[in-house]
């Protein structure tokens, strides 16, 4: 019941790159007092919850707080919420254990008591200690992303791309091929913060509008690579070593945005875990013409790899469908 309201709490956070947190206290089987973690840099659902009681002269000397991931230990933007517990004598019931090793284990709080529940509330969160990778891609109703010639400006509507945008500033890297870059020079901005450009492969222009705040990713068999080149693997970039020093690097959460190749190697190497598809009311035709997945691909259906949880939304004339991986 207590627990329950706590993650209720926790689907009104808004706190990234921070988890959604929730909290309630209780006192003698009474919510006194409730909190949730509005936004990043501001208090936590844990004192948010203790300020509310305080507020309405309740008394937190020994009450039980009701917490959806476990309480912070460590200094970060804001105090560790466990000081302020502690000094109101509260028991500590949670019911995510939290992935960061600074936080977790906590000897004195009961739980986890909803694992399942709080990772799939916080999914995003839980994979970014080893690092959330999403594909965005967009294509006509037939399944194309370009024409015959190549031209692809532009399949989706402005609001999606505009939505693009904005997702970018919410994930620390955009991972291109060197192909997309040559082919459309793109500038891979967000709206706000711009993420750090990952391009993978060689050849890439001088004059490219994305290479500022960029790293560029080769192999060691590469015939030209840019003595500044990120080396992962032999005589192909992997993608699963690429990620691993990626999130030595701070940066957890990558979006793809390239081309059938880089995609088809992304699902290959199994690092995905996300789908973003925008689908445009678009017919372009043509055997030549590119699909979103490209590669060998499988030779039987039973082989094909599944997607789950689809969510469909409308983003002006297009349809986005949602998949995980």
């Amino acid at each position: 019941m207590y627990m329950k309201r706590a993650f209720e709490l926790a689907q009104n956070a808004d706190p990234y790159p921070n988890p959604k947190v929730g909290a309630v206290i209780v006192r003698n089987g009474i919510i006194i007092g409730e909190g949730y973690h509005k936004k990043a840099g501001r208090p936590h659902a844990e004192i948010e919850a203790i300020n509310d009681a305080l507020a309405k002269g309740e008394d937190i000397k020994g009450a039980i707080i009701y917490v959806s991931l476990e309480p912070c230990s460590k200094h970060g933007r804001t105090p560790p919420c466990t000081e302020a517990i502690r000094k109101y004598g509260m028991k500590i019931v949670y019911g995510t254990r939290d992935p960061n090793q600074e936080h977790s284990g906590q000897p004195d709080a009961e739980g986890p008591t909803n694992q399942e529940e709080g990772e799939k509330l916080n999914r995003e969160y839980f994979e970014t200690w080893n690092c959330f990778v999403a594909i965005k891609m967009a294509m006509s109703i037939d399944g194309k992303t370009a024409t015959r010639t190549g031209d692809s400006k532009w399949i989706s509507c402005e609001e999606s791309r505009k939505l693009v945008r904005k997702w970018r500033s919410s994930y620390d890297a955009v991972m291109v091929g060197a192909g997309t870059v040559r082919t459309d020079n793109p500038k891979l901005s967000g709206e706000g913060k711009n993420p750090v450009k990952i391009i993978i492969g060689d050849n890439v222009p001088g004059d490219a509008q994305c290479l500022e705040n960029a790293i560029v990713v080769s192999c060691e068999n590469a015939q030209k690579k840019r003595g500044d080149a990120l080396i992962c693997g032999k005589n192909e970039v992997d993608l699963r070593l690429l990620k691993r020093k990626l999130a030595e690097r701070g940066l957890r959460k990558i979006l793809i945005e390239g081309g059938s190749e880089l995609n088809a190697k992304a699902l290959e190497y199994g690092i995905v875990n996300k789908i973003y598809l925008f689908i445009a009311p678009k017919i372009i035709g043509g055997k030549d013409a590119k699909g979103v997945i490209g590669g060998k691909g499988i030779d039987k259906i039973a082989n094909a790899k599944s997607a789950r949880n689809m969510k469909l939304s409308h983003i002006g004339e297009d349809i986005l469908l949602e998949f995980d991986i």
